[in-house]
């Protein structure tokens, strides 16, 4: 898992600097071992964090913290950004679906992302939520089962 976040990290790193956004990361020291294909995983992080990016101003914040508990792998990505409206919330989900009717294709995404990452995450045998304020910011979490083999 530390492996797939340190290649999004580099990935992402540059586009945070240039709009003046913090990308923090915290990885627990002993992250034990998920079986995964990980460019699907990575996929999933890279989708999660530059919809952070696209949704938070200049001078905010992106955290993404990794943790263990109860024989599974935590993953949060939380942002300081515009945060998505109640009455969007449960079909964020669903393919095509955009909150903000008013973007178009050029000013991004499909409506397809989340849709994507959700079936990934499950298909990993894993769950995804997401919790949300207007103008406070998004926090997905994932849930990943754990390989039993080893620690990473």
């Amino acid at each position: 898992m530390r492996e797939i976040i340190d290649r999004v990290q580099r990935k992402l790193t540059q586009l945070t600097v240039e709009k003046g956004i913090h990308l923090e990361i915290n990885i627990e020291k002993k992250l034990p071992l998920v079986t995964c294909n990980s460019d699907r995983i990575e996929r999933v992080l890279i989708n999660l964090i530059d919809n952070a990016i696209r949704h938070t101003p200049a001078g905010g914040k992106i955290s993404v913290c990794v943790t263990t508990k109860a024989n599974q792998v935590h993953l949060r990505i939380s942002d300081t950004g515009e945060g998505i409206a109640p009455e969007d919330l449960p079909m964020i989900w669903e393919r095509f679906y955009k909150g903000d009717k008013s973007r178009t294709r050029v000013q991004g995404g499909t409506g397809l992302g989340l849709a994507i990452v959700k079936r990934i995450v499950e298909g990993h045998g894993g769950q995804i939520n997401v919790e949300s304020k207007l103008n406070k910011g998004t926090t997905f979490n994932i849930v990943l089962p754990v390989n039993h083999l080893g620690v990473e």
